[in-house]
């Protein structure tokens, strides 16, 4: 069972411990990165993602509620856990709690390096994103309706 759990002194280290596979890491920053960034920006929302109670994931999200805006900031599956569905389950589990936190919402974004070879649009594109044919920064922008 796939949840989305708060990071404390206790569960830091394992989450910490979690990285992609090789070929994945100029994909997405560390999770060190990201929690350090995360305890400097008021949108940023972060969790663990978990099977059970082993570790296997990190979210982060931006939630702008003045633009009214939601972004999947970072997002990450263990090199150990991926191809599994977690990551697919997380992803709904996500949506859950823009819907919950934002009723209103119609939408949700995430960007990503583009690719040619093992790259994460077509996970992305898997589990209900769609290309927006915008870029920023050099990243490809994605949406996902929430109806």
């Amino acid at each position: 069972m796939v949840t989305l759990k708060e990071i404390t002194k206790k569960t830091l280290f394992p989450i910490l411990k979690l990285d992609v596979l090789e070929h994945q890491k100029d994909q997405v920053a560390p999770n060190s990165i990201s929690i350090s960034e995360a305890y400097f920006e008021d949108k940023a929302w972060f969790r663990g993602i978990y099977n059970n109670d082993v570790p296997v994931g990190f979210v982060m999200l931006s939630l702008d509620t003045d633009k009214k805006e939601y972004w999947v900031w970072r997002y990450m599956i263990d090199k150990n856990h991926q191809g599994k569905g977690y990551g697919k389950d997380a992803m709904e589990l996500v949506k859950k709690v823009i819907k919950e936190k934002f009723p209103d919402a119609k939408e949700f974004f995430l960007s990503y390096v583009p690719k040619e070879k093992n790259g994460a649009d077509g996970f992305y594109r898997k589990i209900g994103f769609e290309d927006t044919g915008k870029m920023e920064d050099g990243e490809k922008i994605m949406r996902c309706h929430l109806s």
